[in-house]
């Protein structure tokens, strides 16, 4: 099987780096700087969208490249892997390929997962230019390809609307990940409450 997971809100609880970076950026333009809550609901669909929600009308380009500088610089300071994921990974890695896939620029999830959970996937997946962003399937799809996987064999984990987009454009099964950062509850018949949960999934 093989089992690819969201990166934020999934894996690890990212939203303090992320918030921190987008305000250190907001503060450089002399704008208002925003919540640990709104920035949970800016996200999930890349970094452009966040800043343009973020900046409540004042969105610029110079804007979004601080950011980005900021945040690649500021990745691993106050982030914080899920109770249990880091177990659960290594037990499912024995029977299983793992990878993960997110709308972060690539070289930001390398970082990150080298940082917190090395060693574990056998794909790191992140923002392609070639490609659109998740739900878009079309990276995924190439991967699919390229590797000949049965996307019978695929399942995708995450904790946002995009992630179950995502899964319904491949035609792959999906597990909602309801501890994460959504906040309204998917409809699907596959639910954690905890990363934990996952090897109960698949004995």
């Amino acid at each position: 099987m093989y089992i690819f997971f969201d990166l934020d809100g999934t894996l690890l609880d990212t939203l303090p780096d992320i918030c921190s970076s987008v305000n250190a950026a907001l503060k450089l333009h002399n704008l208002n700087e925003i919540t640990l809550k709104e920035t949970k609901s800016f996200i999930g669909h890349g970094s452009t969208n966040l800043i343009k929600k973020a900046t409540k009308g004042n969105f610029n380009e110079n804007i979004l490249k601080d950011y980005l500088n900021i945040y690649h610089n500021n990745l691993c300071n106050l982030s914080k892997v899920y109770p249990g994921v880091k177990e659960t990974l290594i037990e499912l890695k024995k029977k299983h390929i793992l990878g993960v896939y997110s709308n972060k620029d690539e070289s930001d999830v390398i970082k990150i997962i080298n940082y917190y959970l090395p060693n574990i996937f056998t794909y790191i997946i992140g923002k392609n230019i070639k490609y659109p962003l998740k739900p878009n399937p079309s990276l995924m799809n190439d991967l699919i390809i390229k590797e000949k996987i049965n996307k019978k064999d695929l399942v995708y984990i995450g904790d946002m609307e995009t992630d179950y987009n995502l899964a319904l454009n491949l035609g792959v099964d999906f597990i909602f990940a309801s501890y994460g950062y959504s906040e309204n509850k998917i409809a699907t018949n596959k639910e954690i409450s905890e990363f934990i949960n996952l090897c109960k999934l698949f004995d």
